[in-house]
This record gives C-alpha cells, structure tokens and sequence, in this order.
C-alpha cells in the first residue's frame, strides 16, 4: 500500500525520515530539536562580537602605554604581552592560525556535503569547539 505513516519515527517524515515537522531541525539524523528564537540567534553572536572588540579596545589601549610596564603589578603582563607579540611574528603563527581553522572548517562541513564519517581521531577534540560555536 502506499500508508507509509508508520515507518517514520515519532516527529519524522519525508522519504528517507529525515525531515522534521514544524518549527523543528534534524540533529545528528536522529532526534528533532525546536529551534531557537530569532531574537536568541541574533543576540548571541552579537554580544560575543561587541564583548570581543571591547576586550581588544582594552588590551590594545594597555598595550601602548610604554610607561606602565614599569609598575608593579600590570607591568609584567605587558612585558609578557611584548615577548609574545615577538615569538608570534618569529614563529609565523598567522599562517598556522589560518591553516588550523580551514582544516576545521573542512572538517565540520565533510560529513553534512559528502555524507561520510571521518574517524573520531580527526573529529573528536573539535567536537568542544563546534559545541561552543554552536547555540
């Protein structure tokens, strides 16, 4: 026959039972999730953005003042902040930075477009990045 509505799990259609009903999306091609508010998805990543930038602004505005790694207790900080900023440039760690994140990005994408699994040794430890990343 053609009465299919017992073959999906609860909350499941479609012909494979991998669409979600209503307001919901598809983890791990098992369970439905709702999705989060509109207001939450935008907020999130905006506050962390503006959190960032002061964070920088701050750092940035400690960094040039030449006359404080002289005292007590912000002076060490900003030498050790000087030594790294060196050892970053001698050591090249822009590139390896960037070279880091495309493997991550490739990583995350290769199984939803290529529908494969790679071994857990390649997925394992950026599981806690795309679980922070990710609402």
């Amino acid at each position: 026959g053609t009465d299919v509505s017992g073959y999906c799990a609860p909350g499941l259609h479609g012909p494979e039972c991998q669409l979600c009903r209503g307001n919901q999306y598809l983890v791990d091609g098992e369970e439905c999730v709702d999705c989060p508010a509109q207001g939450r998805k935008l907020l999130d990543p905006l506050l962390l953005g503006l959190g960032f930038c002061v964070a920088v602004g701050v750092a940035a505005y400690l960094y040039k003042k030449r006359s404080w790694r002289e005292r007590r207790y912000i002076g060490p900080p900003l030498r050790l902040a000087d030594r790294m900023v060196t050892l970053h440039s001698l050591l090249g760690m822009q590139a390896k930075f960037k070279l880091l994140l495309s493997f991550y990005q490739v990583v995350v994408v290769i199984p939803t477009i290529y529908g494969v699994a790679l071994p857990e040794k390649y997925t394992e430890w950026l599981d806690g990045i795309t679980e922070g990343i990710s609402p």
